[in-house]
């Protein structure tokens, strides 16, 4: 009896940690649109006077994960002051991947 609920108490653990690894899985379609945010709001060596927003995203899939992060395809709407920002309009896919640091999802676009 002793043995079988040392098992039961065991198997109860690994299953809660389980659940809380994240480490294998895709980005969910609230984290692409915030890393894709957090890319066009903060460009590394800009600042950017008009902020973007988005206001359609539609995750489609994501690639098999490569070093790189995971190739993941989407329809977006951005809106801003700025006339650059709508090239984000025009992108079909970027490479997201957890950054080492921060443990947020990063978006790397695609040009």
């Amino acid at each position: 009896m002793h043995f079988a609920r040392r098992y039961f108490l065991f198997s109860i653990v690994l299953a809660f940690g389980l659940v809380g690894c994240e480490g294998g899985s895709e980005p969910t379609e609230a984290q692409m649109k915030d890393a894709m945010l957090n890319a066009m709001n903060h460009p590394p060596g800009e600042t950017v006077s008009d902020p973007v927003t988005i206001t359609f995203f539609k995750k489609e899939a994501c690639d098999k994960p490569t070093p790189q992060g995971y190739k993941c395809t989407f329809e977006v709407k951005v809106a801003s002051r700025n006339i650059g920002a709508s090239m984000y309009n025009n992108i079909p896919f970027a490479q997201f991947y957890k950054d080492k640091d921060s443990g947020k999802w990063t978006m790397r676009p695609p040009f």
